[in-house]
């Protein structure tokens, strides 16, 4: 009898929480699903994940990363950094950490930039994951490079950006995606 009592309840609460992760979780989705209709979001950088060479190592092994850092991760958030898409205008303002394959003329970004007209821009919803997959190519602010940008969001909005440049390593970073509005009231308190 004094078992009953106690799992009653207890399963009570199980259903309870449960059905709250699920109410997030289906407003989430349905904030995605509004964003990639109208075309008209920004993805938030928090990390850059470089791609491990020989070369990247020894700088990470050097210490010049700040603490907290390391040759596997580098943490960007409250930098500021994004990606941002308005129909089929996007742009960008991320830092690059990695090789450079071709070298770049004096005065040039570091990083990586663009402000432009996507090509090839796809959206494409995963039904069976209930996110999204984003790709297109787009020249940087150095005319000469391309970068080819692929993205997954998942339905608690994370995402997961993936670059390769015609001039230098891939590279993925890993962000959060927002509307324009609402990452740009995020800037402003900032």
């Amino acid at each position: 009898m004094k078992l009953k009592r106690n799992i009653i309840p207890m399963i009570f609460m199980v259903l309870i929480v449960g059905c709250g992760a699920s109410q997030k979780t289906y407003e989430a989705n349905l904030m995605l699903d509004e964003l990639m209709t109208q075309k008209e979001f920004k993805i938030a950088i928090r990390s850059a994940q470089p791609m491990n060479t020989q070369a990247w190592n020894q700088i990470a092994n050097s210490g010049l990363l700040q603490p907290g850092n390391n040759a596997s991760r580098i943490d960007l958030s409250g930098e500021g950094y994004f990606i941002k898409v308005v129909g089929d205008s996007v742009s960008a303002n991320i830092p690059y950490y990695g090789e450079r394959q071709i070298g770049g003329g004096y005065n040039s970004n570091s990083g990586i930039q663009f402000d432009a007209i996507a090509e090839d821009l796809e959206i494409v919803k995963d039904e069976e994951k209930h996110g999204y997959q984003i790709s297109f190519n787009v020249d940087g602010a150095d005319v000469s490079e391309t970068f080819f940008v692929n993205t997954t969001i998942g339905t608690g909005l994370g995402s997961i950006v993936y670059i390769r440049s015609s001039h230098r390593n891939r590279i993925q970073y890993a962000g959060t995606v927002t509307s324009i509005q609402d990452a740009d009231d995020v800037s402003v308190m900032e």
